[in-house]
């Protein structure tokens, strides 16, 4: 609901939300992207102006695409009152051109080319007429266009179109600038496929979902698109009736370039790679609460026993727990000369093992980055030289093993959280009352919300299993070796799903647990983050059903930051 606020009020407010989207569109272009539209959507829901229409721009020139750039970009397309622009640089359009006249050169010459006059996959030595070339892209969309299971989100959607207009930006490709235009006024239209999320192994591309994303926009299958300020689901032939928009025809080697790529397993990883850079800040946070909570040593955060390490991540993770504090809290002078020589691992060894996963995101982030800002097609079409060369750079094996990666780390991450809520449900190791409740037996505590977070994280252990080495040959043993990529993807935004939830469930423990220290507080930071957790959760006195709780405390874990 919009809140009641005075014209004079309405002017300023909209004023500075002009104001920080002028900065986010600055922001693009730095690569500052997702600092800034954080910014600008907390502003907006801040003060209910979700409802106000602010256009928000990129440009994709195959060269600077980033995860964060990608990953907040698309989550515009999941907010219907949204207006995004997606458009493409000078540069990548010169070089789109000089690809697409190689496409002209090769059928005017009547020159054997894949993908461009011949048959897919086995059928590569079958030579295509010229005047079947148009049925020949339009029968590779719909063929391969078999998808099953729950439809891919939105953000997604868009996801997989930014990073194949990126790659289109390249010029390796060979598609037309006049079809680049229709599929961006799709786009800006804010009309996108329904994508069945399950059909692709991750090599020849991610065939089968980058399908479904194209025939939408030859009017057939479905899709969802803005209508009287929602989002609605119809037949696509019936949106471009809506949108008053013609049918996307394919020319010469189109269908192929746009299916013929990483897509849907790098925007997977990306969007799981960015959802745990937040998590493992909000892990950093949790552990801080949980060592205050459970009197823990401060001194695993020394500089000394932190550079001796000689990692990077250690230092950096060390550095930032040891913000929270800022010197010496009542809690932790209240037990400076108590009898405990050493804390349990968990509360040990957490800069170490939150640096190692830092030092893996920034590894995976390399990576991505350097995929999303690649030419994955075949073949490769390189103008100046005019040579088509087959090659495999369609393989999804690094976005695949990123994933695996992330799907790992976020379960390693919920691990130790675990062990940590663990530690504060037994009164010999906490020094605090049995599952955190005063009167139990009575009460049942926190004893049931950590087996919650026992079977969260027993899930993730399960989904860990790498995705990657588990290669199965299709096409008749053309395609011998896949990636597995889009299977690894799921399982990592899964993970970071399970993460999010042990994280609340440990933020609620270590929010109980001091308060049963008072009247000792601990450092005004973290007493700040205290108040927000129980502004959403009270204090546990006697049992009650947390269920809701912590779905709040999820979807508000970013503002504790």
């Amino acid at each position: 609901m919009r809140q009641n606020i005075p014209e004079q009020r309405l002017g300023a407010l909209q004023s500075e939300a002009l104001a920080l989207c002028q900065i986010t569109l600055f922001h693009v272009q730095t690569q500052r992207f997702a600092q800034s539209t954080n910014l600008f959507y907390r502003f907006l829901r801040h003060h209910c102006l979700l409802a106000m229409t602010v256009l928000m721009q990129i440009k994709v020139d195959g060269e600077s695409l980033t995860t964060a750039a990608l990953y907040h970009f698309s989550k515009l397309a999941e907010i219907p009152t949204s207006k995004f622009e997606v458009s493409m640089s000078p540069e990548g359009l010169n070089r789109l051109k000089a690809s697409e006249n190689f496409v002209k050169d090769v059928v005017k010459n009547d020159k054997a080319v894949y993908g461009i006059n011949t048959g897919f996959g086995r059928f590569a030595e079958v030579r295509v007429s010229n005047s079947e070339l148009e049925e020949l892209q339009e029968n590779i969309i719909r063929s391969h266009a078999c998808g099953v299971g729950e439809p891919l989100s939105r953000g997604l959607t868009l996801a997989m179109w930014l990073m194949r207009l990126n790659v289109f930006a390249r010029g390796h490709s060979g598609i037309r600038e006049s079809t680049v235009n229709e599929i961006l006024s799709h786009l800006n239209a804010g009309f996108l496929a329904k994508i069945p999320s399950r059909g692709s192994v991750g090599a020849s591309g991610d065939l089968c979902p980058s399908s479904h994303a194209v025939l939408a926009y030859m009017g057939e299958g479905f899709c969802s698109y803005v209508r009287d300020g929602k989002i609605v689901e119809a037949r696509a032939s019936e949106a471009l009736d809506y949108l008053k928009k013609n049918p996307l025809k394919l020319g010469p080697k189109e269908g192929l370039a746009l299916i013929n790529g990483t897509q849907l397993t790098t925007v997977l990883a990306a969007f799981a790679l960015e959802e745990m850079k937040l998590l493992l800040k909000v892990a950093n946070l949790t552990m801080c609460m949980m060592l205050e909570g459970l009197r823990g040593s401060h001194f695993i955060l020394y500089d000394k026993s932190l550079k001796a390490k000689n990692q990077k991540g250690v230092l950096e993770v060390g550095t930032e727990m040891r913000q929270w504090f800022a010197g010496k809290t009542e809690i932790s002078l209240s037990h400076e000369n108590c009898d405990r020589v050493q804390d349990a691992y968990s509360l040990r060894c957490a800069p170490l093992v939150h640096g190692a996963i830092l030092d893996e995101l920034r590894q995976s982030e390399e990576l991505l980055n350097a995929e999303l800002n690649s030419s994955s097609d075949n073949p490769l079409l390189f103008a100046e030289s005019k040579e088509s060369i087959s090659c495999g750079n369609f393989h999804a094996l690094y976005p695949a093993r990123v994933a695996d990666r992330i799907c790992s780390a976020a379960a390693t991450l919920a691990n130790i959280s675990e062990r940590r809520i663990a530690l504060a449900m037994n009164t010999g190791s906490s020094q605090l009352p049995t599952f955190l409740i005063k009167k139990g037996g009575l009460h049942s505590g926190f004893m049931m919300i950590h087996v919650t977070a026992a079977a969260l994280v027993s899930e993730a252990k399960t989904n860990s299993f790498p995705a990657s080495v588990d290669s199965i040959p299709t096409n008749d043993d053309k395609e011998d070796h896949v990636s597995m990529g889009p299977t690894a993807g799921f399982k990592a935004l899964q993970n970071v799903k399970l993460l999010r939830d042990v994280l609340c469930i440990e933020l609620m423990a270590a929010a109980q647990a001091i308060d049963l220290l008072r009247p000792l507080k601990s450092s005004p930071k973290i007493e700040a983050v205290h108040a927000k957790v129980r502004s959403i959760v009270p204090f546990m006195e006697k049992d009650r059903s947390t269920a809701e709780e912590i779905s709040k405390l999820s979807q508000n874990l970013e503002s504790l930051l």
